[in-house]
């Protein structure tokens, strides 16, 4: 396994990636990435700002992951909870998935890993994320990797159930 910045060449790749995590969701009865996001563009853009690192397996590409530097606008206010970190610099990842194939490999840990190590080397506190409040695999995921669940937070700041996330965060 190798984690590298992710490339314009990889974007079939990523969708295709997309394409299995979103099925996965739809069969586990979780309604998230099933309006047509994330897209193409989105990805684009995420390699384009240097924020997209994929996971490459054998030169396949297998997970992708985005990590930013904060601040995040929807990470503002926490709903039933609050920020380990308060107003502590952070980065957030987004977009995270494995490939079907590659599951059950540890992929997910090892990009998860990536973006706390990369986070911690420029000087940031904490790790922070969000997931649809019914995709157990990931919740389970984070809370394994030692994030805390601090609330909820709305996509777009926008308070809707269709924008309700849980919110994890990890203190590095």
């Amino acid at each position: 396994m190798m984690l590298r910045a992710a490339t314009a060449a990889d974007l079939d790749a990523i969708m295709a990636i997309v394409a299995d995590a979103q099925r996965f969701l739809k069969e586990s009865g979780v309604d998230q990435w099933q309006d047509g996001y994330p897209s193409p563009e989105i990805f684009a853009q995420d390699i384009e700002n240097g924020a997209c690192m994929v996971c490459t397996v054998d030169d396949r590409v297998a997970g992708v992951i985005a990590v930013y530097f904060g601040p995040e606008a929807c990470y503002a206010e926490v709903e039933d909870g609050k920020w380990l970190t308060d107003d502590a610099p952070y980065a957030v990842f987004h977009r995270a998935a494995v490939a079907q194939d590659y599951r059950g490999m540890g992929i997910a840990e090892d990009m998860l890993s990536y973006a706390e190590n990369f986070a911690r080397g420029h000087g940031f506190k904490s790790l922070r994320g969000d997931t649809h409040h019914n995709n157990k695999a990931m919740r389970k995921l984070l809370e394994k990797q030692g994030f805390v669940h601090c609330g909820t937070i709305y996509l777009d700041n926008v308070k809707c159930l269709h924008n309700q996330r849980v919110c994890y965060e990890k203190q590095l």
